[in-house]
Formats: C-alpha cells, sequence, structure tokens
C-alpha cells in the first residue's frame, strides 16, 4: 500500500491556505498604512523643530536659505534650491505643502501648511489626524493657516 495525500486532503489545504491569506492581507495593508501615517506625523514634528531651531540660530530666512540645511525629513519640489514651497510626500504622493515665511511687521515668522488634495486614501488619513489637527487649524491670520515658529503650538 502506497503511502501519501489523498486528492481531497490537499484541496482541503489549499483552501485552508486560501482563507488564511484573506484573513492576513487586508491586515497587512492596513498596518502598512498605519506606519506611513505614524511616520508622516514624526516628519512634520521634526520637521517643525529643525525649522525652529535653525530660525533661532539664523535670525531669518533669506534667499538662499535651501530646505537641504533646514532638515533631513524628506521633501519634493526644489529642496536644494532657496527657501519656497516644498511638499512632505506619503504614500508616494504630494500630500501636505510646506512654506516657510519671515516675519512681516506684527506677523510672527511661521510655518504654513497646506493640505493638497490628491485623493489618495493614506493622504487623506494623514491630515486628518488628531495630532495634526493643531498644524491646520493653527492661524497667523484669518487667512493663513499657520505655526509660529518658536510658538507653544506641539503635536503629540
Amino acid at each position: 500500500m502506497k503511502k501519501g495525500f489523498t486528492m481531497i486532503e490537499l484541496i482541503f489545504v489549499i483552501v485552508i491556505l486560501g482563507i488564511l491569506a484573506s484573513v492576513a492581507i487586508p491586515r497587512l495593508a492596513a498596518t502598512r498604512e498605519d506606519a506611513e501615517i505614524s511616520a508622516a506625523v514624526a516628519n512634520l514634528r521634526t520637521l517643525v523643530s529643525d525649522v525652529s531651531a535653525y530660525y533661532v540660530a539664523k535670525g531669518s530666512f533669506d534667499g538662499a536659505t535651501k530646505w537641504a540645511e533646514i532638515t533631513n525629513v524628506p521633501l519634493t519640489s526644489n529642496t536644494n534650491g532657496p527657501t519656497t514651497k516644498v511638499n512632505l510626500k506619503v504614500g508616494g504622493k504630494d500630500c501636505i505643502e510646506v512654506q516657510l515665511v519671515n516675519k512681516d511687521g506684527t506677523k510672527p515668522a511661521h510655518i504654513v501648511f497646506t493640505k493638497k488634495n490628491d485623493g489618495g486614501s493614506v493622504c487623506t488619513q494623514v491630515q486628518s489626524a488628531e495630532p495634526l489637527k493643531a498644524y491646520f487649524d493653527s492661524k497667523i491670520d484669518s487667512t493663513t493657516n499657520g505655526v509660529a515658529i518658536g510658538s507653544s503650538t506641539s503635536v503629540y
């Protein structure tokens, strides 16, 4: 008599493995999205800290200031050029636009955060994440979303 598995036993094993995979793969994707959100929150915290430290050390943002001199946070769009608007990428898409604004009259130097609408679900989740609401809700004046550099606005 030959020893081995019958065709029915093999089919049952394959079906069970398929069921396990159908449960595990969505959970893995959700974990990846959670990691992207956490990384974006940490990057914005680091960015605000780095910009504040740079501003305290230099006193202003001049036309020659480069983002690469300010922070190591991965940003896109002319990071080696003069200080202009840059984007924070999340999930491979530009998600949040960041701009530095020098002190102007009574307005303090500040960082302006703008939500980019590219329709990505991870990007939308990052923009609506509880820790980032302080950034998006901060106002320097009635028209500008901005966090004053050196302010007590913290993101936890």
